[in-house]
């Protein structure tokens, strides 16, 4: 049987079956893997998601090993001179963010304002 061999952040080289394993490909406008391709797997030390970049001869490595294939649409993210529609951020916003972090439950009350 195929393993494949990945490293963890916290436990280091773990080795895999190809079915533990799921690349995700994202196609550049000329038709090749881009830099939002990446693969994924549940560390089987530690239990972690863990998500690692790949190219295209890291896909070829992958798909040749018997991992499954997931194609992405390929959106990108928006660029950071571009950001998306919205409020610019003010002085009495940041003051906001920062009260609201020295106190404790700061997350359950962000996740309470989020909109879904």
């Amino acid at each position: 049987m195929t393993r494949i061999r990945a490293s963890c952040p916290t436990c280091g080289e773990v080795d895999l079956r190809p079915d533990e394993v799921v690349l995700h490909v994202v196609r550049a406008p000329d038709g090749l893997i881009s830099d939002l391709s990446e693969y994924r797997f549940r560390c089987p030390s530690c239990a972690d998601q863990v998500a690692k970049p790949a190219d295209e001869r890291i896909a070829q490595l992958l798909t040749t090993g018997g991992v499954p294939v997931a194609e992405t649409p390929p959106e990108l993210p928006p660029h950071p001179e571009f950001p998306a529609a919205g409020p610019p951020l003010t002085p009495d916003d940041l003051l906001d963010l920062h009260l609201l972090l020295a106190q404790p439950g700061w997350f359950a009350e962000l996740v309470r304002d989020t909109p879904v």
